[in-house]
């Protein structure tokens, strides 16, 4: 992560931010997927109940959301 010499913090808020963004680009059920299973830490039996979907449903979303989020990233320099 951290790709300068900056000791205050600064190029840590920037990637957060980038990857806020990245995030916040994702479309609505990815993103909410993925909230849900890898900020969240929900099991795949929590997201489903929480997001009313099956877990088939979660690990398809979340499979097809790890992508969109990586090149999301790359697209941001991350």
């Amino acid at each position: 992560m951290g790709r300068g010499k900056v000791g205050d913090g600064t190029c840590t808020t920037l990637e957060s931010l980038a990857v806020a963004e990245a995030l916040a680009s994702l479309r609505p059920d990815h993103r909410d997927v993925l909230m849900e299973t890898y900020f969240r830490g929900c099991s795949v039996a929590e997201a489903a109940a929480n997001l009313g979907i099956p877990e088939g449903t979660v690990k398809s979303l979340t499979f097809y959301a790890l992508k969109a989020f990586q090149l999301a990233l790359q697209e941001r320099g991350l």
